[in-house]
């Protein structure tokens, strides 16, 4: 029977997800129940890892101290900061996209209408005793809205935008008729669309290829009142440009879920230039994932996607790691 092994943070949500879906189909081992100088065995007897794919989870030695590896699979949706160079090279990754579409699409809503009807400076103005009903908002209904990234995320987001009877653009890899979209394009297609989107709203991988896509360039073509969401990850964005298009343009919006760099504890600022100076930018600390049963249904779809594997299926979010830059990230991200 193959041995699976997991050497993530097991609460009592997680092992009881894996005790259901284990019995008759693999042997899990719990990495955190066995002593540290009792771990070699079960590195060596592995044949799945689950795991989240933080550095410090995993080996150096990763691909001589765990000869049978056949899968890696994250729980995490995204892949990028994985350290690729100490992976066996006979075994395939997989990421957990799919696990997070609600949770994530839900808080990019929540951002984009934060921004819009600038919430957190009216309700910062009604602290300090400030009643000002002559302010004006952004409406939603008849806008458009440019998602780049229509994978699990995006088209979930696209999907509560026509709720708020938005006209919706997508981007993906492979543009195809889409019923959430009234158009579909490629990445090469964005200059096209930038100018005549209202809110643009990145669910993308950070790749070599999307790396600081949202650059002065990007944001220059933008509409001088947009709103620009970002729940993938933060160096998809160039920080100075941002700050600088922020700074010289007020009346543009820009709602962050994910950074540039991350505190090493709950104190301190996720970023280099001082964006909390700036009236127009609304932050969240990256918790887009954080609603109360993610971390089960995130380790459902994992262990879901390694039974596929188990059974010969070909198995969900195979990545190709050539496709992937590697920039700092801090544990517990999504």
């Amino acid at each position: 029977m193959a041995r699976v092994l997991f050497s993530a943070s097991m609460d009592a949500e997680r092992r009881a997800v894996v005790a259901a879906k284990a019995s008759g189909a693999f042997d899990p081992i719990i990495l955190e129940d066995i002593p540290p100088a009792q771990r070699w065995p079960a590195w060596e007897s592995a044949d799945v890892l689950v795991c989240t794919g933080f550095g410090s989870e995993l080996l150096p030695d990763l691909a001589s101290r765990a000869p049978r590896l056949r899968m890696i699979q994250v729980l995490v949706a995204g892949v990028d900061h994985m350290p690729f160079d100490r992976l066996p090279r006979g075994a395939i990754v997989c990421g957990n996209a799919g696990a997070y579409n609600v949770s994530v699409a839900e808080h990019a809503m929540a951002l984009l209408l934060a921004a819009a009807k600038d919430i957190p400076a009216r309700t910062d103005e009604i602290r300090r005793g400030i009643f000002n009903q002559d302010v004006m908002n952004k409406g939603l209904a008849e806008s458009t809205v440019l998602i780049l990234g229509l994978g699990g995320v995006g088209t979930e987001v696209a999907r509560h935008c026509k709720g708020f009877q938005m006209r919706v653009i997508g981007i993906s890899r492979s543009p195809r008729p889409d019923p959430v979209a009234e158009e579909t394009g490629r990445l090469a297609d964005v200059p096209r669309f930038l100018p005549t989107a209202d809110f643009v709203v990145l669910t993308l991988p950070l790749t070599r290829e999307t790396v600081g896509l949202v650059d002065r360039a990007f944001l220059g073509a933008m509409k001088p009142d947009a709103v620009l969401v970002n729940v993938a990850r933060g160096k998809l964005i160039v920080e100075d440009d941002l700050f600088d298009h922020l700074r010289t343009h007020p009346a543009f919006r820009a709602a962050l879920d994910v950074w540039w760099t991350y505190p090493d504890s709950n104190r301190g600022r996720p970023f280099h230039r001082p964006f909390h100076e700036l009236p127009n930018v609304v932050m969240t600390p990256h918790i887009a994932w954080a609603i109360p049963a993610q971390r089960r249904e995130a380790m459902e779809a994992a262990v879901d996607n390694v039974l596929r594997f188990l059974r010969g299926e070909t198995p969900r979010n195979v990545v190709r790691p050539e496709e992937y830059v590697r920039p700092a990230a801090k544990e517990g991200s999504r």
